[in-house]
């Protein structure tokens, strides 16, 4: 019962959480077609009547998400302190809610934080070789925006992968709500890059689902 009733105060916190924001981050959305900040009395009483536990794959996503969060984090903060980008700094800001969101689900179900508190280490190596690789690659503004559409495109397909392979709605919940977040992320990230000329070419999402996302500003 404890873990349901601390899974019910987190998604009232995550479902109102919006960040603030200017033309060059995000603001969180809720899920469409619910308040942001109200649960029906149904939901509750399921949500209090839960007891089922994550299975393997929920968990191994949740633990990834939790890393790839932090990775997006690090290199936009890395990326803000040299090259001095607003759009780096607000968004290094956002993630850092991205993580704390996964963090709570984590808490809740009393898994294991992998994330470490040092910049730029990671667990998964996956996660670990991509900070490196971008690392090196971003030698000057427009190369660094470029990663940060990458790495939001590599987060916006996940988020899918994960949202459609679990049926547990706490988790759902919070991946949508990270989604919208990516894409927003995106979206500034093309900006960027578009006010310096620079037109970008997806290679993960398709062309229909990247234009999807751009244009729905």
């Amino acid at each position: 019962m404890m873990k349901t009733t601390i899974l019910v105060s987190f998604i009232l916190a995550t479902s109102s959480l919006l960040i603030a924001c200017d033309n060059n981050t995000e603001q969180f959305e809720p899920i469409a077609g619910q308040e942001s900040a109200v649960l029906s009395e149904t939901l509750k009483a399921q949500i209090l009547s839960d007891t089922a536990t994550l299975l393997p794959e929920e968990v191994e996503g949740l633990m990834l998400m939790r890393e790839e969060e932090k990775m997006a984090h690090d290199v936009y903060s890395s990326f803000y302190d040299k090259f001095g980008l607003r759009v780096f700094a607000n968004i290094a800001n956002s993630e850092s809610k991205h993580m704390e969101a996964v963090l709570w689900l984590i808490n809740s179900y009393k898994l294991t934080d992998p994330a470490s508190n040092e910049l730029g280490v990671f667990e998964n190596a996956d996660i670990q070789n991509l900070y490196n690789k971008f690392m090196s690659e971003g030698v000057n503004e427009v190369e660094a925006l470029k990663i940060g559409a990458f790495i939001e495109e590599y987060d916006i397909a996940d988020l899918e992968k994960l949202i459609s392979e679990t049926g547990n709605m706490y988790i759902v919940r919070v991946y949508t709500n990270l989604l919208n977040g990516s894409k927003n992320h995106l979206r500034a990230f093309v900006k960027n890059l578009s006010s310096r000329n620079v037109v970008y070419q997806p290679s993960i999402l398709s062309q229909t689902e990247y234009a999807e996302i751009i244009g729905a500003n």
